[in-house]
C-alpha cells in the first residue's frame, strides 16, 4: 500500500501542533513575555520521504498566531511518523525552528 504523505500529515496535524506548542523553542517565546497563547493559523507539508509502507519522514511548516498581540510565527518541523495497528502516530520530532512570519505570508 502506497503512503500519501499529505493524508498522513493531515491526520496528525492536531497532535503535531500540540507537540510544537510544548517545544522549548515555542515555550521560550511565552517565557520572554512577548506572546500570550498560540493557536495554529495554518500549515503546509513541504516534503516527505516514505520508508516502506509504515514509516514517513516529513518536513512541514506550521503558522502559529498569538491570540492577544495577533503576531504570527512560522515553525519549521522535521519529524517521523509510523503506522501502527491503530493508525499513524508521530514517533519522533527531530528539529523545530521558530521565526517571525513576515507580513503577507500567512497561508
Amino acid at each position: 500500500m502506497k503512503i500519501d504523505p499529505q493524508v498522513v500529515v493531515d491526520g496528525l496535524i492536531n497532535h503535531l501542533t500540540a507537540a510544537v506548542l510544548t517545544a522549548p523553542e515555542v515555550e521560550k517565546l511565552l517565557q520572554q513575555g512577548k506572546e500570550d497563547k498560540f493557536s495554529r493559523a495554518g500549515y503546509q507539508l513541504l516534503g516527505a520521504i516514505p520508508d516502506g509502507t509504515a514509516k514517513l519522514d516529513f518536513f512541514c511548516e506550521i503558522t502559529l498566531q498569538a491570540e492577544k498581540q495577533r503576531s504570527s510565527f512560522l515553525v519549521k518541523v522535521l519529524g517521523e511518523a509510523s503506522r501502527e495497528s491503530s493508525g499513524w502516530r508521530i514517533t519522533q520530532i527531530y528539529d523545530v525552528e521558530v521565526g517571525p512570519l513576515e507580513s503577507g505570508e500567512l497561508p
